[in-house]
This record gives C-alpha cells, sequence and structure tokens, in this order.
C-alpha cells in the first residue's frame, strides 16, 4: 500500500511539474536586417577603409518565464557578419567583400514591463558564434593587363589608375594559424510585444552585438586586431508550449 501510495505521489509530482514548465516555457521563431562593422585600424595601408554591410539572421528564441516580468532566452540562430574593404585615389576600384556566417547562441535575461497586451522589453546577456563559412568577392589591379600605352605627349599621372581590373567571387579559405572561429562577446536588446488571445505574442526588437573575440589569432608582431560591432532590427513570434498540448487534448477528445 506504501509502496503504491509512493509511486503515485511521484507521478503526480512528475506531471505538476511537467504543467508547470509548459505554463513558462514559450517558443518561436524570429528574424531580421541587419548592419556589421569591423571595428579595425587601417593606419598601416593608406587610402583604406572598413564599410558596414547589410546582412540578415534567423533565430528560434526559448523562453522560460519565472514571473511575467523576468525570463531567461536562449536563442540558437543563424546569423551574417559582413563587411567591406574599399581604395581611393590611386586605388580607386579596388575592393573586397566579404560575407561571413556564423552560427549563434545568444543567452539572455529578458526583463518585461507595461500592460497585460502591450508590453516593452529588455535583454540583457552574452554569445558565443562560430563563425561558419566566409565568401569574398571583389577587385584588384590586373598585373597582366595595364591597360593602352601611354602617349609622348599625355601626363602618366593621368593613366596611373585600374584600367582592367581583375574580379575575383570564391570561397573564403580558412588557416588554422590565423583565424579565430570562435567568437565571444556581449548583446543587449530593447523592444516591444504585443500579447494575442493570450496564446501568441508578436514582437519587433532592435538589438546589438559587441564582439569580445578578435578574429585573427596571434600569428604576428604588433597585430592589429579585428572586432565586429553588429546593430540589427528582429521580428517574431513566441507562443506557449502549453497551448500546443491543451490543443492536442481537445482534438483526441473530440476525436473519442
Amino acid at each position: 500500500m506504501n509502496c503504491k501510495l509512493f509511486t503515485f505521489a511521484i507521478l503526480f509530482c512528475c506531471n505538476f511539474i511537467a504543467l508547470k514548465t509548459q505554463a513558462q516555457l514559450e517558443v518561436g521563431i524570429s528574424g531580421g536586417y541587419n548592419k556589421n562593422y569591423l571595428y579595425t585600424s587601417t593606419g598601416y595601408r593608406a587610402f583604406t577603409k572598413y564599410d558596414a554591410v547589410s546582412g540578415f539572421e534567423l533565430g528560434v528564441p526559448i523562453q522560460y518565464h519565472f514571473n511575467e516580468w523576468l525570463a531567461i532566452q536562449a536563442e540558437p540562430s543563424y546569423i551574417q557578419k559582413n563587411y567591406e574593404q574599399n581604395r581611393s585615389h590611386f586605388f580607386e576600384g579596388v575592393y573586397q567583400k566579404n560575407t561571413n556566417s556564423y552560427i549563434q547562441l545568444p543567452l539572455m535575461a529578458h526583463f518585461s514591463f507595461g500592460g497585460k497586451q502591450l508590453r516593452g522589453f529588455l535583454n540583457i546577456g552574452g554569445y558565443g558564434a562560430y563563425w561558419a563559412s566566409g565568401k569574398v568577392k571583389g577587385a584588384v589591379a590586373n598585373v597582366f593587363d595595364n591597360g593602352p600605352e601611354i602617349p609622348d605627349d599625355q601626363d602618366i599621372d593621368e593613366y596611373f589608375q585600374l584600367n582592367q581590373p581583375h574580379h575575383y567571387n570564391e570561397k573564403y579559405t580558412f588557416d588554422s594559424r590565423r583565424d579565430r572561429r570562435l567568437e565571444l562577446g556581449l548583446m543587449a536588446g530593447i523592444g516591444i510585444e504585443y500579447a494575442i488571445l493570450n496564446k501568441y505574442r508578436l514582437f519587433v526588437e532592435g538589438r546589438y552585438y559587441y564582439s569580445l573575440s578578435d578574429q585573427q589569432k596571434n600569428y604576428m608582431i604588433n597585430q592589429i586586431p579585428r572586432y565586429n560591432d553588429t546593430y540589427g532590427v528582429r521580428i517574431g513570434c513566441l507562443f506557449n508550449i502549453k497551448n500546443i498540448f491543451r490543443k492536442q487534448e481537445t482534438q483526441t477528445l473530440i476525436k473519442d
């Protein structure tokens, strides 16, 4: 008899914890647009600058709520962190665009405030990312085609330019001695969310990722570090796990 009561108690506790977890756990999908800046120095290269390039990101937000204003959130994501190097003056036309793909996992505290339907929220935390792949596209001076011959009466400065550039578009090849593929950093986000029928929450969020990891390993003396700074806007939807189980139970009762 005691054994049966003990077994019943364990099953009751497990079911209670499962229902409690379902009520507090939300999952969803998100996507958005971002711009990435490569924070570095170009003092060693004349007439060179780095420009921000847009990209996109897709994620699966997972939230566990402790109460109505505090939750923890993880969000496995695919994100692009792109940038472009441009050269000017004598090197006008020389450029390289880097398209970089990362698998990223932000982990953050989620603070919300406001009414029952319309609420604001703040996300603060950190992230880890793995540099999965890259692509480079650009143009360099073609040493095998220097353009037309210079007439005797023509100023040579007018011909000192990129006449026939060599264009390339290829997959980036990683160097295990140079490239640091693991990136760690901090993140923050702020946004608004709107609840629909107490089942779904639509949200819009502005987010910033601040990298603490140099893209390069320490492979040379007086190395200039390179860090990603990423700003983005995301939209998405979250739904409560409990609602899924309720729907399945209702459909089962109707069939029976």
